[in-house]
């Protein structure tokens, strides 16, 4: 061998028990023993020894790269790709995306030795787990669904900020709908109740945090004498309504903790979506949903969410009766004027009575119905009627009198003074009374 060679401990102790047996102090069987190994072996190296030198007690493959090592130009290419293109990705994530886009398949350890022998940590904290109780999964998927939204800078200055809608089911972990919108808002939230029932049907129960897009604020919860007799303990805002009426339980979280299993998806998601999102290009809300609706929800399913301990679902299907296009919508109360007309938004409506339909009697209160494509309705009674606007009338403006003149007021004749003998000149006496009796 050429160069020098490194000896282990264990090499050098080898060395030292076989030239023990080459000067005759050790038996083979001894050394053997000595140094764990048969005594065929023990020949072995002792042949060597005479032959090569203590070089030889060396293994063969020392100083030499292994056959399925990886080559420096694709070690360099994955810590140039960790540091512009998939910038921000932990390990595992990256390891993934080299396989679906490089074609560079490596395991996400190989991945960590290769960044950390470059310098570059993982972007994941890992801290220490909290103890707590962790609440077991549902059994049945569409026993329960968290939805909840997330701020977060997913274009990563690329366009305007979004927030992230989400609908997470409980007993596997997978999100059943998800949509970008520009705030948290109630059209947001109508849509994505829209999208889950229409997909999947009506889940049992809905878990969200207590925004006052879901329940009203503290001192504002006034309750109507008719909502009072049908047992409502709290008035309802619009979510909470289209809940109701979908006989789905509305469930508040009294803590993030609370719903953590959306609150762990959302983690995820501000890892590995703003990555999808800046790979597609995206710079618009439209943009954004394009990449949800393109595959990334079944990805995701696919790799993150369970099977449920019970296969049967538990979602119900929407009732034939149900009409969902005036359940999703806003809904406010008017009270119907002579004429058959209400006002709404400052117009009047007039409200128009189909065939067959009972007539709405005057002084009624009627519930409104502005649907996503803002037509409106007037519901009674179970019955929907159509409204018609009117028009405005013009306005008469109103003639203003001519200023007359305060001369002009009390005639063309000038005012007189009176005489100097006028009574009214004369000075006043106040009369004596007079206490003679007759």
């Amino acid at each position: 061998m050429k160069g020098r060679i490194t000896l282990s401990q264990t090499e050098l102790n080898r060395i030292l028990v076989l030239q023990r047996v080459l000067e005759g102090q050790l038996s083979t069987q001894e050394a053997a023993l000595i140094m764990g190994m048969s005594e065929r072996h023990v020949y072995r190296l002792k042949a060597r020894l005479k032959t090569s030198g203590p070089a030889a007690l060396a293994h063969g493959n020392r100083g030499r790269k292994p056959a399925h090592t990886i080559p420096d130009d694709i070690r360099r290419k994955v810590v140039e790709l960790a540091q512009t293109k998939y910038g921000g990705c932990n390990y595992t994530f990256l390891s993934e995306l080299l396989g679906e886009h490089e074609g560079i398949f490596l395991s996400p350890s190989t991945v960590g030795r290769i960044l950390k022998a470059a310098g570059i940590p993982s972007p994941r904290k890992h801290r220490p787990p909290k103890p707590h109780r962790r609440r077991p999964r549902k059994p049945q998927i569409g026993m329960l669904v968290q939805i909840d939204g997330s701020h977060h800078d997913w274009l990563e200055g690329r366009g305007p900020k979004l927030t992230l809608l989400c609908a997470l089911d409980d007993a596997t972990g997978q999100i059943l709908v998800a949509l970008f919108r520009l705030t948290e808002d109630f059209e947001g939230y109508r849509q994505l109740l829209y999208e889950l029932v229409t997909q999947h049907g009506i889940p049992l129960a809905v878990y969200s945090d207590r925004h006052t897009l879901f329940f009203p604020p503290k001192g504002e919860n006034h309750l109507s004498l008719e909502q009072q007799l049908l047992g409502q303990v709290r008035s309802l805002t619009q979510i909470g309504r289209i809940l109701n009426e979908l006989g789905i339980q509305h469930i508040p979280a009294l803590s993030p903790q609370a719903k953590g299993r959306i609150e762990r998806c959302f983690e995820t998601l501000q890892q590995r979506l703003v990555v999808e999102l800046r790979l597609a290009g995206a710079k618009n809300c439209d943009d954004a949903n394009r990449v949800l609706k393109e595959g990334f929800i079944e990805r995701y399913n696919a790799r993150f969410a369970v099977p449920p301990a019970d296969a049967v679902s538990a979602f119900r299907p929407v009732p034939s009766h149900l009409r969902l296009e005036h359940v999703f919508c806003w809904k406010e109360h008017r009270t119907l004027n002579p004429g058959y007309t209400i006002q709404y938004a400052g117009k009047t409506y007039r409200v128009l009575t189909p065939h067959g339909v009972p007539v709405i009697p005057l002084r009624s209160v009627v519930e409104v119905h502005k649907l996503p494509d803002d037509r409106l309705y007037a519901a009674w009674n179970g019955h929907i009627y159509p409204l018609e606007l009117l028009q405005a009338s013009p306005i008469r403006e109103k003639q203003k009198p001519a200023k007359i003149n305060s001369r002009e007021k009390a005639g063309s004749a000038l005012p007189r003074r009176p005489a100097p003998d006028h009574p009214w000149r004369k000075s006043w006496k106040t009369p004596s009374p007079n206490f003679i009796t007759p």
